[in-house]
């Protein structure tokens, strides 16, 4: 003791390192529980997904539902518009030309608007580039498994051909 001072750590226990365990699990292990960790951790955010998905869904169509119940009385009033504007051109033309014309400008707007929502959702198409990463690690864990299941096949292969008195199996031909 140097003027009064204690030592911080009176055994090796009483330190982090020195309370941890030794090291005794195999490689092997700890590749497998990595690889369990790794699977429940991807199994979690696929079930995680589809519940966030539902939840999406079920928004979208309460949402969809509310907007929907504005439609009957909207396209009776468009009827209603449409019907008077065919009746005012018919004070100046026949009523089938009028009532025609009503009809063409409505479905030449109806189709552009369409085709311009349609270009629109084309080129906002959300990507997932999660599905990529999810493809990527699938096919890592595929080859992590058959790696360490060729490994093991040829460790035991090699294993017995390095015990001392052993010796391939050779028949005579």
């Amino acid at each position: 003791m140097f003027l009064g001072c204690r030592p911080l750590a009176r055994q090796a226990s009483d330190t982090y390192v020195g309370a941890m365990p030794p090291a005794t699990a195999p490689s092997r292990d700890v590749m497998h529980r990595l690889l369990d960790g790794l699977q429940t951790l991807i199994r979690e955010h696929l079930a995680l997904a589809r519940v966030e998905l539902k939840q999406d869904l079920r928004t979208m169509g309460r949402d969809l539902a509310t907007g929907a119940a504005g439609l009957p009385p909207l396209a009776a009033g468009f009827l209603l518009l449409m019907f008077a504007i065919a009746s005012l051109l018919s004070l100046w033309i026949p009523a089938w030309a009028a009532f025609g014309i009503v009809a063409l400008v409505n479905l030449a707007a109806g189709g552009a608007i369409t085709w311009s929502g349609s270009r629109s959702i084309a080129r906002d198409r959300i990507e997932m580039p999660c599905a990529a990463e999810i493809r990527r690690d699938r096919e890592w864990m595929a080859a992590l498994k058959h790696e360490a299941r060729g490994n093991s096949a040829s460790a035991r292969a090699t294993g017995s051909l390095s015990q001392p008195g052993s010796r391939p199996d050779v028949t005579p031909q």
